[in-house]
């Protein structure tokens, strides 16, 4: 009898611990499971990839992630970009891609010349920094600058979008003196190549139009010519060496 007694009680304890451990595993699994729900940046194979509430994030022309800035290709492969660089893509995606690149442009064109309050004392460069880099990074913080601020988004937007743009400090004509000669004022803008042509693209010459004058009918500053610019007389461009751009 104490035989079977004891048999009892060792058979009773082998189930409490099989039941126990059954317990662990079904805990662990599940435990297992949420932790699956992939977020942030992950690396896989070799590539970076980031996850938002376990979806993967994809085609994205900016986005900030923690302090650092990236662009994510649509199948999702992160690259980190500039800070200049990802604040344009963020924006781009802000102010929401168009059917083309071309019309993206445009819109990006228009958000430097209508978004953008002028402002004058706009700091400088530190050390090393571009002016590109410097004063796009205060435009699109700010939404307050001069023509260096307005012509350096909407290069940075261009870039982003994959356009040859270039960023130009020169000069424009301001005026006239008595015996005809021009009166210079320092101005920037940018230019894009497009299938062999050199085009202007002047958003604080599209802010003055716009804005200050309040007249949406005048010369928008969009895809212009130096040579026709110039044979208007609306903003005749010099270079950074009072050289005539034609």
């Amino acid at each position: 009898m104490k035989r079977l007694k004891n048999l009892c009680l060792l058979t009773l304890a082998i189930l409490l611990v099989s039941f126990g451990a059954a317990g662990m595993v079904t805990f662990a699994a599940s435990d297992t499971s949420s932790s699956s729900t992939q977020n942030g940046l992950v690396e896989e194979n070799g590539k970076l990839y980031y996850y938002k509430n376990g979806k993967l994030v994809t085609d994205k022309l900016g986005i900030k992630i923690g302090k650092s800035y990236y662009k994510i290709s649509k199948k999702g492969v992160c690259k980190k970009v500039s800070e200049a660089a990802g604040r344009a893509g963020v924006q781009l995606e802000k102010i929401g891609r168009a059917s083309s690149n071309s019309k993206t442009l445009k819109k990006a064109f228009k958000w430097c010349s209508t978004k953008i309050t002028y402002k004058t004392n706009c700091g400088s460069p530190s050390s090393g920094q571009s002016d590109a880099a410097y004063y796009s990074i205060y435009g699109f913080k700010n939404k307050k600058g001069d023509c260096v601020v307005m012509a350096a988004t909407f290069y940075q937007m261009a870039k982003v979008l994959g356009y040859n743009a270039k960023l130009v400090r020169g000069y424009i004509v301001s005026g006239y003196n008595s015996d005809g000669s021009p009166i210079l004022a320092s101005h920037a803008w940018v230019t894009i190549k497009i299938s062999g042509t050199t085009y202007v693209y002047d958003p604080n010459f599209a802010y003055v139009q716009h804005t200050l004058s309040n007249n949406t009918s005048a010369h928008s500053g969009y895809k212009m010519t130096y040579t026709k610019t110039g044979s208007k007389k609306q903003y005749v461009y010099y270079s950074s060496k009072k050289k005539l751009l034609k």
